[in-house]
């Protein structure tokens, strides 16, 4: 009798510590569920962040793309029109103002839209380091786990009870440890499967922001190099300005404030080479101011003293019948 209780007292020892070992078993494989499940809704989300985030910014670069080669096609129009018209007497800056005015616009514009680019270009670098935290997290637990259900395998397996009661006992307990075991490996496999998806979709991402930041400096390098022409455009046309100011108002020292063009730049080199070349006739001249050898043919009779006012209206006729005016820079009234 006390043999038989003894064996009965084992084989209930036995079943009790195979019911222990199969409900933390249970447990455990609950919290792999519960995390396994968490980190599928965590790659969901990440998935859905990073296709939002990739569609947005695939828009703005092509915005970005567009604005930058209206800007382009403009200044070249400018340079185009700079170039055919480089010496026209009609100021440029009247025809080049408005569109210098829409190229500024388009610079401030580009210039807040390259800065809201680079907040949400850090905003996304703490997304990312948030989740590469949150992934080491995850990796290190899902090690601690594996490990610990790996121990749980083999202390199960080498604590197997000596006295079972009958073959039938014992193979129903090696099918259900069997087919523990296969559940476990196969969400291991899922697990690992997850954390494979999980780091391509970060080295994705990596790589599409990578490509962003390379748009973004070239978009900053096009950005300054159309700065640049704008200001070259600027300094053209304060330089047109200036010559303009200088060919309509020369300077002058006289103390007068309101000045008369001068006659001499509105003749014909032409008409003041054939002055020089044929000067007034000797009938202007006063008696007195003849040569020699033509005095003695005027008659005493004949010549009449001339005033010096006389003298000086007859100059001045023969002076404006000829074109005769002030030396070039010369003001007229002074």
């Amino acid at each position: 009798m006390s043999g038989a209780e003894s064996s009965t007292d084992h084989a209930e020892c036995a079943q009790s510590s195979r019911r222990k070992n199969l409900n933390s078993l249970e447990q455990k494989i609950r919290c792999l569920e519960k995390q396994r499940k968490e980190l599928l809704e965590v790659n969901q989300q990440w998935d859905q962040q990073f296709r939002s985030m990739k569609e947005l910014y695939e828009r703005k670069v092509a915005e970005l793309k567009s604005k930058l080669d209206s800007a382009e096609r403009f200044l070249r129009t400018l340079e185009k029109e700079r170039l055919q018209s480089p010496r026209e007497s009609f100021p440029p800056h009247c025809r080049t103002s408005e569109p210098l005015r829409r190229a500024e616009k388009e610079k401030e514009s580009l210039n807040g839209e390259l800065h809201e680019l680079k907040i949400e270009n850090n905003l996304l670098k703490e997304k990312n380091a948030l989740m590469n935290h949150k992934k080491q997290h995850y990796e290190c637990e899902i090690k601690r786990l594996n490990k610990a259900l790996q121990d749980a395998l083999k202390v199960d397996c080498s604590s197997s009870p000596e006295d079972r009661l009958g073959k039938s006992e014992m193979e129903c307990s090696r099918e259900e440890m069997r087919t523990e075991m296969e559940v476990l490996k196969q969400q291991v496999q899922i697990y690992e499967e997850d954390f494979k998806k999980e780091r391509s979709d970060r080295e994705r991402l990596k790589q599409e922001k990578e490509e962003l930041q390379q748009i973004i400096q070239t978009s900053q390098s096009q950005l300054n190099r159309l700065n640049s022409q704008i200001k070259a455009c600027q300094m053209e046309k304060e330089k047109l300005e200036r010559q303009l100011k200088q060919m309509c108002f020369p300077t002058c020292n006289c103390g007068w404030n309101f000045h008369l063009r001068d006659p001499y730049l509105l003749m014909d080199p032409g008409a003041v080479q054939n002055l020089q070349k044929h000067p007034p006739d000797d009938q202007w001249y006063a008696p007195d101011q003849f040569p020699p050898d033509v005095q003695h043919k005027v008659s005493p009779q004949k010549r009449k003293p001339v005033s010096r006012r006389t003298h000086r209206r007859r100059s001045t006729r023969a002076g404006d019948s000829l074109g005769e005016g002030p030396p070039p820079g010369a003001c007229w009234g002074s």
